[in-house]
């Protein structure tokens, strides 16, 4: 469904981990993760029929979306949320007709498209901040194997009174 190719900034934009994170199949599988979500929450709260719940849930997966349609209808209609949805109506009332009038109860589409780009944003900084913990501890051996590794002070430009390489990567 969703093509593995990739992008060619792929080199410079990242690890495979954090690329994956931003690729079609992950941007429509947080949609649909948002989709999930809120007909949980719906149910939980007697806004939706708690018997709905499963068949909506079980319908979330990016297999089961026509990602050529869905580019094609999101080209057409200005956003990825509206043939999403249609998609997975499609899917849910396949299995059960019943479930699938509560798809995307009371969600505007722009709420999906948000909700799902906080859910990449927050896996994206997931990964980030295991990056930035690897080098604050490179840097931290480093400051310590350089503690007394003198170096050229700088100030404006200019020369100034030694300091150690050390306090360079503490900084």
């Amino acid at each position: 469904m969703f093509a593995s190719t990739g992008r060619l900034t792929d080199l410079i934009c990242g690890s495979a981990d954090e690329n994956a994170v931003w690729s079609p199949r992950a941007t429509v599988q947080a949609m649909l993760d948002v989709e999930a979500a809120l007909a949980r929450a719906s149910a939980l709260h007697g806004v939706i029929p708690s018997d709905a719940v499963d068949a909506i849930v079980a319908a979330c997966r990016a297999d089961n979306i026509d990602a050529d349609a869905l580019m094609t209808g999101a080209q057409a209609g200005g956003n990825l949320a509206i043939l999403l949805v249609k998609q997975l109506t499609a899917v849910v009332k396949a299995n059960d007709a019943e479930a699938a009038k509560y798809v995307h109860w009371g969600a505007t589409s722009q709420d999906i498209i948000d909700t799902g780009l906080v859910l990449q944003l927050r896996a994206a900084l997931e990964l980030l901040d295991a990056d930035l913990r690897a080098l604050a501890d490179a840097l931290a051996q480093q400051a310590n194997r350089h503690r007394a590794t003198p170096m050229i002070g700088r100030t404006w430009l200019q020369q100034a009174l030694p300091i150690t390489l050390g306090l360079k990567f503490a900084q």
